[in-house]
């Protein structure tokens, strides 16, 4: 209950910092947003089991318009902002606040924004006046989400700084950009300035929406408009249709970053994914054919090989998934053409030495690229790897190439180390209900890498499952009762049949436990 002697609750905007000043403040000389923590995380996520990213709530759940019909909620808070525009004081501005500040308003956005635009009560210039102010002056991201879809009813270039602001931060780019195209002059030009400046979640939402009426436009589109921190895949299509990808490829030379975008958009393509893909692409033959005829010339690198190999992938798929592309513009013609091509530019003398030199220089993103390239070439890394994890021993990353060894006493030599290296004692504070998400688990990340493999393996990594069975992260305790449900039970031994019954006795979650009552029921413990 809120307490009238308390300021701080008495004005909830009061609780924190102003999250459009937080937000303009961290904005760098370049326009982009140095980090994206808000004032009210703490508050906001309090009790939630794991944080989403920014944006990636909405971002996830489809439009900010959750389309709902709730009329009682809608009813409530058309009244409340009635109340607000006809007799704006601190009362009437704390009960609209309070109401704002819940999910529940933005589950039923849309329906209460056609009661707004059409409540006969309501003081237009009076309710913009308080728009402009939640937006501004709001602690809390509900209510200035809210801000941002009010102010996006008016008419006005007045707010074109405070939602641009905003929309800077990925929690807001969805709410920016649609009261962007509702209520700025100039749309485009605005969606543009901010697609420059993000990345994640609300890069998507503003790509989706732009429409590209200037070549500058479209020539960012390709080159850096499908790189993305959340996925490629969400971008590629829309990037490819809309900047002319088909039409940019003809050229018998076209610049390195265009070459570089248009590897990213392609292999995008060729993943599949939430969006549009390869076989959707009505251009996808000739563009193909267009990239690596370039490529002859232009795949200098391991990252560009990468591309190749996604395209030679996809060309290598089975034939059921060509016959229906045979009737969309491919011949097998066409499709062995192009797999010779990619073939002769992966056989290219110098890629062996370029893989070793990206495996060997810390950076993550050229390692990633090397092992693929690696794998490709059936260049022998593993002790590499394994080096490199002695220097780095909760590296998932290369935790998980290691673990896909097929020599299994390469994989005991890896369990041996982890079962050194690993802080096992910490990670078995015994079974809880935790996702295992963040910083705070990288231990337990790298032992589920682990375990998760060692149902291949009977008598392997005995430590490792042990220690699986008293983590607090459901996920490494199912990892350890997959593996223990592959072991004949003379591999188990009596200190592993010990653990598993006494973690039927105490174990919290009521799926996990009817799994680990299957696992003894079929092993007659």
């Amino acid at each position: 209950m809120f307490s009238f002697f308390n300021k701080e609750v008495l004005y909830p905007w009061k609780e924190g910092a102003s999250i459009y000043e937080t937000i303009r403040s961290k904005i760098d000389e370049h326009g982009r947003l140095q980090d994206d923590k808000l004032p009210d995380d703490e508050s906001y996520w309090e009790g939630q089991p794991f944080r989403w990213v920014a944006g990636g709530l909405d971002g996830a759940f489809g439009h900010h318009a959750g389309g709902g019909k709730d009329e009682a909620n809608v009813k409530e808070t058309i009244h409340l902002l009635t109340q607000l525009s006809r007799k704006p004081n601190h009362k009437t501005r704390r009960s609209a606040y309070l109401k704002l500040m819940k999910a529940d308003v933005l589950s039923v956005i849309d329906p209460l924004l056609e009661e707004v635009r059409n409540h006969p009560g309501l003081n237009a210039q009076s309710l913009y006046n308080e728009a402009l102010w939640l937006a501004e002056k709001g602690a809390h991201r509900n209510v200035i989400k809210f801000g941002i879809a009010l102010l996006g009813q008016f008419d006005t270039e007045h707010h074109r700084e405070l939602i641009l602001t905003l929309g800077r931060h990925d929690e807001f780019t969805l709410y920016a950009a649609v009261a962007i195209q509702n209520s700025l002059n100039a749309p485009n030009a605005a969606l543009f300035e901010l697609a420059q400046a993000v990345d994640g979640w609300g890069k998507i939402q503003l790509v989706e929406r732009l429409d590209p009426e200037t070549q500058e436009m479209k020539d960012w589109l390709l080159r850096k408009g499908c790189q993305n921190s959340v996925m490629n895949e969400y971008l590629a299509y829309t990037c490819a249709q809309k900047g002319e990808l088909h039409a940019a490829l003809t050229a018998d030379e076209v610049d390195e970053a265009l070459y570089n975008g248009a590897g990213d958009i392609l292999s995008a393509l060729t993943h599949g994914g939430p969006e549009e893909d390869m076989d959707d692409y009505e251009h996808a033959p000739v563009v193909i054919g267009d990239y690596l005829r370039l490529s002859r010339a232009m795949c200098q690198d391991v990252s560009q090989l990468t591309g190749i190999l996604d395209l030679l992938d996809w060309l290598n798929h089975e034939a059921e998934q060509w016959e229906e592309r045979l009737s969309k513009g491919w011949t097998e013609e066409m499709r062995s053409q192009y797999r010779e091509i990619a073939d002769s530019i992966l056989a290219t003398d110098g890629w062996e030495e370029k893989v070793w030199t990206a495996l060997r220089s810390r950076d993550a993103r050229q390692q990633h690229f090397s092992i693929r390239v690696a794998k490709a070439l059936r260049l022998e890394i593993w002790e590499e790897l394994f080096e490199q994890l002695r220097l780095s021993p909760l590296n998932g990353s290369l935790i998980f190439e290691l673990m896909n060894a097929v020599d299994e006493q390469r994989v005991q030599t890896l369990v041996s180390f982890a079962e050194e290296s690993l802080p096992l004692t910490d990670i078995a504070s015994g079974p809880a209900d935790e996702m295992g998400l963040g910083l705070n688990y990288e231990a337990h990340s790298a032992l589920d890498l682990l375990v998760q493999e060692l149902d291949r393996y009977p008598g392997v990594g005995r430590k490792l499952i042990a220690t699986a069975l008293q983590s607090p992260v459901v996920r490494n305790r199912n990892m350890a009762l997959k593996a223990l449900e592959a072991w004949p039970l003379a591999e188990w031994e009596e200190s592993l049949v010990s653990a598993v019954k006494r973690l039927a006795e105490i174990e919290p979650v009521p799926d996990v436990k009817e799994r680990i009552s299957e696992v003894m029921e079929g092993k007659k413990i």
